[in-house]
């Protein structure tokens, strides 16, 4: 009995990190919903442009933390880079 039960806690465990991941998909293009966002040149780096309400950002990955994503910045920066997290509409 015990296999059965470290494979259900698996599946559990499992299960909470897919519930709390990030909405948003990989390789989907969002529209920014912040006034202003700064993009940077990797997670609270160097800021190398901003995007504005209704620009747009293309997706590729998350920080490990959760709190950046990386991705093509389109708009009035044209250039890939990292944003906080949270400013999809």
């Amino acid at each position: 009995m015990k296999p059965a039960r470290s494979i259900a806690a698996a599946a559990l465990a499992a299960t909470a990190v897919i519930t709390f991941a990030p909405a948003a998909s990989a390789g989907t293009v969002h529209e920014i919903c912040a006034q202003d966002l700064y993009v940077r040149t990797q997670p609270a780096g160097v800021i190398i442009g901003t995007l504005y309400r209704g620009d747009h950002f293309e997706l590729s990955r998350y920080s490990p933390s959760g709190d950046w994503a990386e991705g093509y910045a389109m708009g009035h920066v044209n250039q890939r880079g990292w944003i906080q997290a949270g400013w999809f509409c």
